[in-house]
């Protein structure tokens, strides 16, 4: 079964009980803290705002008055969290505060802007791309992307930025997705960084210098990392990714001290020869963020006249125990390991006040090229 005939069975099995399916057994958000909605207009000049308990609105200079009104300040202890419609609606709102930028939550506009493009963050809930994560319709795809859809599946009756509160909830009720605290961490020292950065006297609309933009785009991409990690720790997502090989179950054939083979159940496979890999006995379903059966490195994989997929494991971090040919196992990439990619960052910032760094305005960068995965150009090109 493909990918797609996976999300058409669960639509057309959304479509006969007229009620959506899981695509998820964890929430893939954190709750909301201390949540503001906001629900601009069409022309991104106007909006409504709302915590729950207060409701305000204006257009233009008084927008940004109205979330002043809602105390969204520099000055709040703790971050809170912006609930919105889509990345889109941020953007608009994100140039709201650039025309007015003396507004007390322009600021805050921006710290949102930044965390908004760290998957896993709690500092800003895109509501329909949230519930699209947890859950299928019995809708074409294209209606999906339209709030209204959701709120009549969900049956939520609530209007106005009360309706992207009430989504929100909807949509991280339950069991939270095993390790998303660690993003809120890097919320809580996101949002102190940038209050200090204000506080010393850096305007919020001034650009970063080339060693904070570098140390930013390795935020950025560590925390998509770590968040695409953390989704295969989820049964059903792991379940969905074999039918794309990014997961693969098979069995075990042979098992010594120093490596494990499996028989994969299908010829499709992502893990290529070098990936370091997790795996744990039993199926995809059985996928759990406990501790791991085995981890290791992918040393050979074959595909055998019968067109059967082999791959050999080895390079433990710790032997696995024995098990018998026949025994169910399934494999994933390496759970990533957030303090390991913060270590990182801080090696790289380290570096940036070497002698020679370009990126600290010292030298000349030097020119190198490298290959690029076909699914990396493939998904850099996909424009969801």
């Amino acid at each position: 079964m493909s990918r797609q005939l996976l999300d058409l069975g669960a639509r057309l099995r959304a479509a006969t009980d007229s009620q959506p399916v899981a695509l998820a057994a964890y929430a893939p958000a954190l709750p909301p803290t201390a949540p503001v909605a906001v629900a601009l207009d069409p022309d991104g000049h106007s909006l409504r705002a709302t915590d729950g308990t207060t409701t305000t609105s204006g257009t233009g200079r008084q927008a940004l008055i109205a979330l002043d009104d809602l105390g969204i300040t520099l000055d709040a202890p703790t971050y809170r969290t912006l609930v919105i419609t889509s990345p889109a609606a941020l953007s608009a709102l994100t140039t709201l505060a650039r025309t007015y930028p003396s507004a007390a939550c322009a600021p805050v506009i921006a710290w949102w802007d930044q965390r908004a493009d760290h998957p896993g963050t709690g500092a800003v809930h895109a509501v329909i791309a949230t519930a699209r994560q947890r859950w299928v319709l019995g809708v074409a795809p294209d209606r999906e992307r339209d709030l209204d859809t959701w709120l009549t599946w969900l049956g939520i009756t609530s209007t106005g930025p009360q309706a992207l509160l009430d989504l929100a909830r909807a949509s991280t009720a339950g069991s939270t997705l095993p390790g998303l605290l660690d993003a809120a961490g890097a919320d809580t020292r996101a949002w102190e960084r940038h209050q200090q950065r204000i506080a010393a006297g850096r305007p919020w609309l001034a650009p970063d210098n080339r060693a904070d933009a570098a140390l930013g785009l390795a935020s950025r991409s560590h925390a998509t990392e770590h968040y695409a990690s953390l989704r295969l720790d989820d049964p059903l997502v792991a379940h969905a990714a074999t039918t794309d090989g990014t997961v693969v179950t098979g069995h075990l054939t042979h098992h010594d001290t120093a490596s494990i083979t499996v028989r994969a159940a299908r010829p499709l496979s992502r893990l290529r020869v070098g990936s370091e890999v997790t795996g744990w006995i039993g199926a995809a379903l059985d996928a759990h963020a406990g501790p791991a059966y085995v981890t290791g490195r992918v040393l050979t994989a074959t595909v055998g006249t019968d067109a059967a997929l082999t791959l050999t494991v080895g390079d433990f971090a710790k032997r696995p125990a024995q098990h018998p040919a026949g025994t169910m196992l399934t494999l994933r990439p390496r759970r990533v390991d957030p303090f390991m990619q913060a270590n990182g960052r801080r090696l790289m910032a380290g570096n940036f006040h070497r002698s020679g760094n370009w990126l600290a305005g010292r030298g000349r960068p030097v020119l190198t090229r490298s290959d690029v995965p076909l699914d990396v150009v493939v998904a850099a090109a996909d424009p969801d």
